[in-house]
């Protein structure tokens, strides 16, 4: 299973951190004719990540604009794999 979130951060200066659910992971499929580990292992375009920022946006129920139109106010995307976040040794 692919355990991600991704930060969006726009020029207005607000930052959002959204799951990539399940149904942003098939949704990204269906779009793209590629899988999402492909994609981000082998063949990494930015508009797949901004993509992803903007599907995963859109199931947290921000109802950000049409995705062109979203990219004009996009200043960052950053992927976290929690994945691969350190366990807290002190719990």
């Amino acid at each position: 299973m692919i355990d991600l979130k991704i930060t969006v951060t726009t020029d207005d200066g607000e930052t959002g951190t959204y799951p990539v659910t399940p149904k942003v992971q098939v949704e990204f499929e269906r779009h793209h004719k590629v899988g999402i580990g492909k994609a981000f292992s082998q063949d990494l375009k930015m508009e797949h990540v901004y993509w992803l920022g903007w599907c995963a946006s859109k199931y947290a129920g921000k109802q950000p604009k049409p995705f062109d139109t979203w990219l004009d106010s996009v200043t960052d995307v950053d992927i976290i794999d929690e994945s691969s976040v350190p366990l807290d040794e002190t719990a």
